[in-house]
């Protein structure tokens, strides 16, 4: 899809939000996500398939070998496939999920840098996705909670950003310069000013035009606001948390009145254990920066 072609303000925001709400006019997931989502979708979709799926893509095939040989993992050059990569590292359901979401980003484009750029938010999705994963695993009352879909969404849950630097490259830029100035301020007032509308609303339309799970929808439309009540909540409540323990607990969504104790104690998480998973994903932060880089456009 071409990118909005406008001359003001107003203009532009007319336009984005004519685009969010007709789902045609959404750049579709590419062939490779499609068949990635189908797999999702079938209830008796298995590994070959999968893999047959990701080494019809050599850069995905790539992406997932380097991601299986991460030190965290333990198995290093001992995966030489993306069998080995997938049915001993990865496993099935995190493979597909981290796949399915590296090529879904693939059909739009976006700048490679800066602290919304492609590498910075893919680190930062990876770094999101485990440590859902992780403490949704530590919840003394599962609630229902998927791990797996925990994952997807802490994944997904910016993709947002994507669909701004796709649909409006030249604002876009000009915001990803405003918060490289100015990281410290809160940047949805920002995207306010830019675009009338917010990553987390734009990340709703998104999801919901290429029809993922409802609970990963609810992740990207509502992660800053984890006083939220209703359907998913509970995996709105773990996203925020996640991001805020990545962001060495400043309070990084709109809700300044909860501390993030109160959200780990809600998910009955406790700070130790908390604490614990989220040393060992920044302890693989530099890894997941240097995959993170392979993704570059």
């Amino acid at each position: 899809m071409n990118v909005l072609n406008v001359h003001n303000r107003q203009a532009l925001n007319a336009n984005l939000r004519e685009t969010l709400q007709q789902t045609e006019l959404i750049p579709p997931l590419s062939e490779t996500a499609g068949k990635l989502l189908k797999l999702r979708n079938k209830q008796d979709a298995n590994l070959e398939e999968l893999v047959s799926v990701i080494e019809d893509d050599p850069s995905l095939a790539a992406f997932v070998m380097k991601y299986a040989r991460m030190a965290i993992f333990g198995y290093g050059d001992r995966i030489t496939s993306v069998t080995h990569a997938v049915s001993l590292v990865l496993g099935y359901t995190t493979a597909l999920n981290v796949t399915l979401g590296v090529a879904s980003s693939g059909s739009l484009k976006m700048p490679n840098y800066g602290p919304l750029g492609r590498v910075r938010l893919w680190r930062d999705a990876l770094q999101c996705a485990q440590l859902c994963r992780q403490l949704s695993r530590l919840m003394r009352q599962k609630q229902g909670l998927n791990p797996d879909l925990a994952y997807l969404g802490g994944l997904l849950h910016n993709f947002g950003y994507l669909l701004f630097g796709h649909l409006c490259p030249r604002e876009f830029a000009s915001l990803n310069e405003m918060f490289a100035q100015n990281p410290e301020q809160d940047i949805r007032p920002l995207e306010l000013q830019q675009f009338g509308i917010t990553h987390d609303l734009v990340g709703l339309y998104l999801l919901k035009a290429w029809c993922l799970p409802e609970e990963v929808i609810m992740m990207a439309a509502k992660h800053h606001y984890p006083d939220s009540v209703g359907k998913h909540v509970i995996y709105v409540k773990l996203v925020a948390t996640a991001n805020r323990l990545l962001h060495n607990d400043c309070i990084t969504d709109a809700c300044k009145h909860i501390e993030t104790s109160a959200l780990l104690e809600e998910l009955g998480i406790a700070e130790t254990d908390a604490e614990i998973e989220l040393e060992k994903v920044m302890a693989s932060q530099n890894e997941l920066e240097e995959l993170a880089r392979g993704l570059m456009a």
